[in-house]
């Protein structure tokens, strides 16, 4: 059904397990061709407990995944990437990691804003008011902007605990998928919404994440998407149930899913 998967984590950011290894046994087992690791990143000078490594883990996950890369060739392309935000403090950063091949490839997962001190002054995916949404937006465009992310990862992650897709829903949507369109850059359904299940939001039982009304604005103004499993355990990897409810979801809406991603590259 699927033969890859770029949105794979690991045990270093505090809210995942497994062994790396394990992840591409699994992945073999499916007859994936592709698995790229995007753990969340790990900066500099910066700690996130239960969100992401530190940084001294990140020489580690760097080892690990190349040394399956080599073990694992000829029989599944290993890739080698982040889930990053859009922290302009650390863009300078992912761009040299991306731009020296330290990185294959970046992933835009749009979870928060920081300033230039360091300091998260704005959280995303459960809050609800007007101006958080437009905030969530216009970070999300500027990363897009850069050239630099290969996917939008969960994109309607502020539309999570939304209870009315109102107008300031449908103007955010449509101006991030038509930034993406420009950029080239794929909205992902994201399979770990899914497994997550359906609750009551406002008078709708729906995902948290894909939403409905985002993935059909996307659909008719003709936005590349692709399906990524946001796997946090090896057998999410394998979760044939959610996995089979993306692919429903996406003939359902008509959308144009790709299923190898194209890497951006980038220059210092």
């Amino acid at each position: 059904m699927l033969n890859a998967n770029y949105h794979t984590h690991t045990y270093r950011c505090g809210h995942a397990v497994g062994q790396d290894e394990e992840y591409v046994q699994v992945a073999l087992g499916m007859g994936l061709c592709e698995l790229g690791f995007s753990d969340h990143a790990m900066y500099p000078d910066y700690n996130e407990p239960g969100i992401r490594g530190t940084y001294s883990l990140n020489a580690g996950y760097f080892e690990s995944v190349r040394a399956l890369k080599e073990k694992y060739r000829g029989r599944i392309k290993i890739l080698l990437g982040y889930e990053a935000e859009c922290y302009e403090p650390y863009l300078v950063y992912l761009r040299t990691l991306l731009a020296t091949g330290q990185v294959d490839y970046l992933m835009l997962g749009n979870h928060s804003s920081m300033n230039e001190k360091h300091q998260i002054y704005a959280r995303y995916g459960r809050a609800t008011t007007a101006n958080n949404l437009h905030l969530y937006g216009e970070t999300a465009c500027r990363g897009l902007r850069t050239g630099m992310y290969s996917a939008f990862v969960h994109p309607d992650l502020f539309l999570s605990e939304v209870p009315e897709f109102d107008l300031d829903c449908r103007n955010v949507s449509r101006e991030l998928i038509k930034t993406a369109m420009e950029c080239d850059v794929p909205l992902e359904i994201n399979v770990g919404g899914i497994r997550s299940g359906k609750k009551r939001i406002g008078d709708q039982l729906r995902w948290c994440y894909p939403v409905y009304q985002f993935f059909e604005m996307a659909a008719k103004m003709g936005a590349k998407c692709i399906i990524g499993l946001d796997a946090h355990a090896p057998e999410q990897l394998a979760a044939p149930a959610a996995d089979a409810e993306a692919v429903r979801f996406a003939r359902q809406l008509g959308l144009q899913v790709i299923d190898r991603l194209p890497l951006k590259k980038v220059k210092l």
